[in-house]
């Protein structure tokens, strides 16, 4: 697979798994009435909880075969890193990322 690929295919999951995860978290502070910082934190907290399963997943006897050995403190600074960095700069739109808002 060529990087250009591969490049595509994470850009086009960021954009799905950014499409999803906004609208439940709009959701989650109409329902509940919570402040964007407090529904914020809880997904934060969510995440971690979904690391520490897919952690449990790949680790011990019986791992999953893909390969990925997670190491906490390693891991952890990247979900970190990757937290600020995208909260600190805005990426410019890709077309091919867009989703369709309408037709002409």
């Amino acid at each position: 697979m060529s990087q250009m690929e591969i490049e595509r295919r994470q850009d086009e999951a960021e954009a799905y798994i950014r499409s999803v995860v906004m609208k439940e978290l709009c959701t989650v502070m109409e329902k509940t009435h919570l402040t964007p910082m407090a529904v914020l934190r809880l997904a934060s907290r969510s995440i971690g909880s979904i690391y520490r399963e897919m952690a449990e997943a790949h680790s011990g006897i019986d791992p999953c075969p893909c390969g990925w050995r997670p190491n906490l403190e390693s891991d952890v600074e990247l979900l970190g890193m990757a937290l600020m960095t995208a909260c600190e700069h805005q990426r410019t739109a890709e077309l091919r990322t867009m989703r369709v808002a309408g037709n002409a």
